[in-house]
């Protein structure tokens, strides 16, 4: 049904949201040309599950997280061991990290919110515009506790 997506620019996050009203989970993944590539929907709500929208972290290098919607958390993908490390630390944070042997691959980091997108679409612009790590951290921390 939604496959006419893949191989399109991706369109704006208004019209994607708006898309996938009914959705309760859905992830949208583009190329570096912006060209959507993968489009995973869910009614699983658990993230660790092999029917989750989340791609595992060997996509990140080839694919950007361009939407998603997760309707009992937030998410957002990290590159950086550190940046993986600091908030699963934390209260309330969870996250899953992938290795290949000793490589760290990335990470997906999570908190529980029900039905926040607009802190959804703000952790993805971040990790859109920076690449410092301590600059990333305290980004994320400003909207997770706005």
């Amino acid at each position: 049904m939604i496959s006419w997506l893949l191989g399109s620019e991706a369109p704006s996050w208004s019209y994607l949201s708006d898309l996938f009203q009914d959705y309760r989970n859905v992830a949208v993944y583009t190329d570096h040309n912006n060209i959507i590539q993968i489009v995973k929907v869910s009614d699983i709500d658990e993230f660790y599950t092999q029917f989750s929208v989340l791609v595992h972290a060997k996509y990140f290098k080839s694919y950007n997280l361009y939407y998603i919607k997760l309707q009992r958390f937030v998410t957002f993908p990290t590159i950086y061991e550190e940046v993986a490390n600091y908030f699963i630390n934390l209260k309330g944070w969870r996250g899953i990290k992938y290795y290949y042997n000793d490589e760290f691959l990335g990470a997906w980091l999570l908190y529980d919110c029900y039905n926040c997108k607009e802190k959804q679409r703000a952790h993805l612009e971040i990790n859109r515009s920076s690449k410092i790590i301590d600059e990333l951290i305290k980004a994320h921390l400003r909207i997770y506790n706005s």
